[in-house]
């Protein structure tokens, strides 16, 4: 067997190895592992307390009296832009809500609220 045979039959027996590992860590005892991207995706989206003190639904954002906002900044009262202004429809100054925020474009922006 001459050198480019024996490399060329080492590298194919580890792709296979490989895919085959590969192809068992997807479906690990049964667990369908697909979804592991969506649920640390949910994971990632952590919710903030807070109580609506202004809303402006025409400019599309929110005044709230929030606790502290995860690796962002400290609990205080501030405005904030809404990603979605259709999401305020059903809220009132003085509502206890859940929100997420984010920060697109360096604007901290609700994208997430919900009544609590």
């Amino acid at each position: 067997m001459n050198y480019k045979t024996l490399t060329l039959t080492l590298l194919l027996g580890l792709a296979t190895q490989t895919n085959l590992q590969a192809e068992e860590m997807m479906h690990h005892e049964g667990h369908d592992m697909s979804q592991t991207g969506e649920m640390s995706e949910q994971a990632a989206m952590v919710m903030t307390k807070g109580v609506i003190t202004r809303l402006d639904e025409g400019r599309g954002k929110v005044g709230i009296k929030h606790e502290a906002i995860e690796n962002k900044m400290p609990p205080m009262t501030m405005v904030f832009r809404v990603a979605n202004p259709a999401q305020l429809q059903d809220l009132k100054v003085g509502d206890a809500v859940r929100f997420h925020a984010e920060n697109p474009d360096g604007k901290l922006t609700v994208t997430t609220i919900q009544k609590q």
